[in-house]
C-alpha cells in the first residue's frame, strides 16, 4: 500500500510512503530548476504548462515505484491545483482516497516527529495557511499533534492567533537598498533570510521599536481585527506611510534606504519580530514549563530568534531541517503514520536526476579537467590550499540548507574567501554570511555553544580566539550559523573534517548551498560542471569522483 502527499503552492512537494516508511521526498524546485517553485497559486514556472507539470510529476513517481494508482493521497488546498485548469485533483493524481490536510497542524507535526521528543509544545507560524498564521500545539506520540487554544484557551477569545509576522517581517526588504529588490511575490520568500543577514550590521533603535511592535500587530486603522485590500494582504503602504511618520522618515521603493539607516531599520524591525513572539509564547512557556518546544512554519527559519530562546530562556528547543513550507507535504504524512520514534529525514530528497551521465561528462568534459576516484586525503589537502570544491553526492537534502550533500565547501581561514564566494561564485550580495560546519564534538571549542545545531538554525557566537581564523565564517556581529555533524549523520563530511583538522589545525569548513545565481540547490551533473565552467570555483566531487580544474 503506497501513499502519497503533497503541497502545491510556492516550495511545492511530494512524499511517498509505504509501510511506515518515508520513500521519497521530492521539492518540485528542484525537480524543475525553479527557486521555490509551486504547482498553483504562485510560483509557478510556466503557468500555462501547469497541466503538464501537475500530471508529469506523478507520473514519474508511479513510474519508479512501479505502481499505477495510491492507495490515500493527502493533499493542503487542493483546489488550488484544479482551479487552475478546471480538472479535479483525480486527474493527476490517481488514488482510491484523498484526503485534505490543514496547513499549520502539518507544520507542527512535521517537526514534532522529526525531533527526539515525546513530548512538546509546538509553535507554529508564518504568512498564514488554511488555519491560520500562529497556532500554538501540544505534541505527544500517543495523541499527534493539538491545537492549544481549542483546549486551554488561556490568551485570546478567538481559536487562531491573528498575527501574521511573515509578511510584515519581509516587507522591509522592498526598502533597503543593499537588498537586491524583486517583485512582492518573489521578495516574500528571499527577503527574509537578506533582511537578517543585514539586520546584525544595525542598531536597534528603542525609540523606535514601540512604532514597529504596533506596525506588525495592528491594521492601519489601529486596530487588530481590519478588512484587508483585495490582494488579500492589509494596506502596507498606508501602514509603512504611518510608521514612517512615527518614526520620522519616508518608505518610498524607488527611493531605498542605505547604510546606517538600512542596517538600523533591518535590527529594529528584527527585535520588534522576536518581541511580538514572545508576547504570545511566554504565557505558554509558564503554562507548560518542563517541555521541551519545537519551532515551525517559515518563520522557524529566523535563527536569530532561535538563538535568543536557546540561551535567554534556556529552552530545549527543536527546528528541524525543513520548518517552511517545502515540509508541509512530509509533515502532512507524518500526521497520517504518526511514528513513535524520531524520523531522520535530514537526506531524503532526490538523488543525481542524470547521474547516469556521469561517465560522459568525465570522459567528454566542456573544458579541460582531470578526474580520478576519491581519496578524502587529497581533497582536504585542496581545500585547505585555498581551493572551492562543489560536492554532489547521494541524495539530497531535504530543506532549505544544504548539509554536505549538495554543498560548496572550502577553507574558512583563506583571506577574502567570504568576497570570493558571493561576488565570484554565488553572485549574491556582499553582506549575507557563510556557514561553518563542524564535527560535534569540536562545536564548543570553537563557538560558544553546546549540544547540536543539525541543520543550521542557531547562530551562537564565535570564540574570540577563533573569530581572525575563522572570518569567512564569522558574521560582523561575531556569530555563526552553524551545522554540526556526527560520523552517524554523514560519514563522508566528518571524516573529511577529521582529515581537514589534522593538515591544518582547524576542526571547522565553510559549507554553503551549491547552487549560483538564484536557482535551487542543484539535482543535476550538467549544472554542475556549468557552475565549474562559468564560476571560480576549482572542482566537483560528484558520488566518488574527483574532477579538478
Amino acid at each position: 500500500m503506497v501513499n502519497i502527499s503533497l503541497y502545491g503552492s510556492h516550495n511545492a512537494a511530494y512524499v511517498v510512503e509505504k509501510n511506515g516508511e518515508i520513500l521519497l521526498v521530492l521539492e518540485v524546485e528542484r525537480f524543475l530548476n525553479y527557486k521555490n517553485s509551486g504547482l498553483a497559486q504562485y510560483m509557478c514556472p510556466k503557468i500555462d504548462e501547469l497541466f503538464f507539470l501537475a500530471e508529469y510529476i506523478p507520473q514519474y513517481i508511479m513510474k519508479k515505484f512501479n505502481i499505477t494508482e495510491f492507495e490515500n493521497c493527502y493533499m493542503i488546498n487542493s483546489d488550488i491545483i484544479a482551479d487552475h485548469q478546471s480538472h479535479s485533483l483525480e486527474r493527476y493524481i490517481p488514488a482510491k482516497n484523498y484526503i485534505e490536510g490543514l496547513h499549520h497542524r502539518s507544520h507542527a507535526a512535521g517537526t514534532f516527529y522529526q525531533s527526539p521528543y515525546q513530548e512538546a509544545l509546538i509553535f507554529s507560524f508564518d504568512g498564514g495557511g488554511n488555519d491560520g498564521k500562529f497556532n500554538i500545539y501540544h505534541g505527544t506520540r500517543k495523541d499527534s499533534v493539538q491545537l492549544l487554544e481549542n483546549i486551554l484557551n488561556p490568551i485570546l477569545d478567538n481559536p487562531h492567533i491573528p498575527y501574521d509576522l511573515g509578511f510584515p517581517y519581509m516587507i522591509f526588504g522592498h526598502y533597503l537598498k543593499d537588498i537586491k529588490q524583486e517583485q512582492l511575490n518573489i521578495g516574500n520568500l528571499v527577503y527574509p533570510g537578506k533582511i537578517m543577514g543585514l539586520a546584525s550590521y544595525g542598531k536597534i533603535q528603542k525609540e523606535w521599536l514601540p512604532y514597529f511592535i504596533e506596525f506588525y500587530k495592528s491594521n492601519p486603522d489601529g486596530s487588530h481585527f481590519g478588512d484587508w485590500d483585495s490582494n488579500g494582504y492589509w494596506d502596507y503602504e498606508l501602514k509603512l506611510k504611518i510608521l514612517g511618520d512615527q518614526i520620522g522618515i519616508i518608505f518610498d521603493s524607488n527611493n531605498r534606504f542605505e547604510e546606517e539607516l538600512a542596517y538600523d531599520i533591518a535590527a529594529t524591525s528584527q527585535r520588534a519580530f522576536e518581541d511580538c513572539f514572545l508576547e504570545i509564547a511566554e504565557p505558554y512557556f509558564d503554562l507548560f514549563p518542563d517541555l521541551p518546544i519545537c519551532v515551525t512554519g517559515g518563520c522557524g527559519l529566523n535563527i536569530i530568534l532561535n538563538t535568543r530562546l536557546k540561551e535567554e530562556f534556556k529552552k530545549d528547543i527543536f527546528i528541524g531541517p525543513n520548518p517552511n513550507d517545502c515540509g508541509l507535504a512530509l509533515g502532512l504524512m507524518l500526521d497520517q503514520i504518526q511514528p513513535q520514534n524520531q524520523v531522520d529525514i535530514t537526506y531524503s530528497g532526490l538523488e543525481l536526476l542524470d547521474i547516469d551521465s556521469l561517465s560522459h561528462y568525465v570522459q567528454n568534459p566542456p573544458t579541460s579537467f582531470t578526474s580520478h576516484m576519491l581519496k578524502i586525503s587529497q581533497l582536504a589537502q585542496d581545500i585547505a590550499s585555498g581551493k572551492i570544491i562543489g560536492v554532489a553526492r547521494g541524495k539530497a537534502e531535504h530543506g532549505a540548507r544544504a548539509l554536505g550533500n549538495r554543498s560548496i565547501l572550502c577553507n574558512p581561514s583563506t583571506p577574502e574567501m567570504k568576497d570570493t564566494l558571493n561576488a565570484k561564485v554565488k553572485h549574491r550580495e556582499w553582506y549575507r554570511p557563510f556557514a561553518p560546519v563542524v564535527r560535534l564534538e569540536d562545536v564548543s571549542n570553537y563557538f560558544e555553544w553546546e549540544g547540536e545545531s543539525r541543520w543550521m538554525t542557531f547562530c551562537p557566537k564565535v570564540k574570540p580566539e577563533w573569530r581572525e581564523k575563522l572570518a569567512a565564517v564569522t558574521h560582523v556581529d561575531n556569530t555563526a550559523r552553524v551545522q554540526t555533524v556526527t560520523r552517524e549523520q554523514n560519514e563522508w563530511l566528518y571524516d573529511l573534517l577529521t582529515e581537514f583538522k589534522s593538515i591544518t589545525g582547524v576542526g571547522v569548513l565553510l559549507n554553503t548551498s551549491f547552487n549560483v545565481d538564484g536557482k535551487p540547490i542543484l539535482s543535476t551533473i550538467k549544472d554542475a560542471f556549468k557552475i565549474l565552467q562559468e564560476t571560480q570555483m576549482d572542482g566537483l566531487v560528484l558520488e566518488n569522483v574527483y574532477i579538478k580544474k
